[in-house]
């Protein structure tokens, strides 16, 4: 039964859509082709008229109704690459490829181009109420910075980035939570949330990249922004590290003491 929802995993990941990079043409380029062909048109118009033939009288409004649907049909493909932005074209419903050069460029007129961002964005994650290790209720939230690195995957793959990533990063913060205590009250608690933020920090990018991967999308940074007891137990907790707190000053005095009875003693 693993076995096989491995290879299932296994063939879903196989079957996701890959990124093709495309070439545009310079739109510089094709606007001289454009007026070539606008003024050869317009040249077989002229002379048709100034022939004064009936077939030619006939002809020219027949090729300048052709020369304005050519021109209009070209022109849809113009469009422009800004810096950081790439466009993702459809060809009758299926990907036809990717476009990551930047300028005033040309494509096939007869593809759908859909604008994505590769620019880095923070994703601000709501505070959500967590129980720890222990089961003490804990306020978490984190910070995302994330970019797109596979315009097709994040543009078919998923509906929507931004709640993607968010909801992502709410159960990762719910898994880390359960993970680890929120501070160290047993020596068996190696990692706490509250002391060991660095390695907490690089678990959240771990487990934020293994899951937004599919989607094309690079998990740059993930910190811990909000970390606190809940309302409920917030007030016991402080009272218990007051107490904690007490008992280890009068334990260095007890062995302060000791010590220099001690010393006394030797000299």
């Amino acid at each position: 039964m693993e076995q096989n929802l491995l290879n299932d995993s296994q063939n879903n990941q196989l079957n996701l859509i890959k990124e093709k990079i495309i070439d545009a043409k310079t739109g510089g380029t094709a606007i001289c082709l454009l007026l070539v062909f606008f003024v050869c048109s317009g040249g077989v118009i002229g002379l048709m008229f100034f022939l004064n033939t009936i077939l030619g009288i006939i002809v020219a409004p027949i090729i300048g109704f052709i020369n304005f649907v050519t021109i209009c049909f070209v022109c849809k493909g113009f469009f422009t690459n800004e810096v950081n932005e790439a466009h993702v074209l459809t060809f009758f419903g299926k990907y036809y490829g990717t476009v990551k050069k930047n300028g005033f460029l040309w494509i096939n007129p007869l593809t759908s181009k859909r604008c994505v961002s590769l620019k880095a964005q923070n994703l601000n994650g709501a505070v959500i109420k967590v129980n720890d290790k222990h089961g003490n209720p804990v306020m978490m939230g984190c910070v995302v910075v994330w970019k797109i690195i596979d315009t097709a995957k994040a543009t078919f793959e998923v509906d929507s980035c931004e709640t993607y990533i968010r909801i992502q990063s709410e159960g990762v913060v719910r898994e880390v939570g359960c993970l680890f205590p929120y501070d160290k009250l047993t020596e068996e608690d190696t990692i706490t949330l509250k002391g060991d933020q660095k390695e907490i920090n690089r678990i959240l990018v771990q487990l934020m990249t293994k899951r937004c991967m599919p989607a094309g999308i690079e998990i740059i940074e993930a910190k811990i922004t909000e970390l606190s007891y809940a309302n409920e137990i917030a007030e016991v907790m402080l009272k218990t590290q007051a107490a904690d707190a007490v008992i280890a000053a009068r334990d260095k005095i007890v062995n302060g003491a000791v010590s220099m009875i001690g010393h006394a003693l030797r000299s």
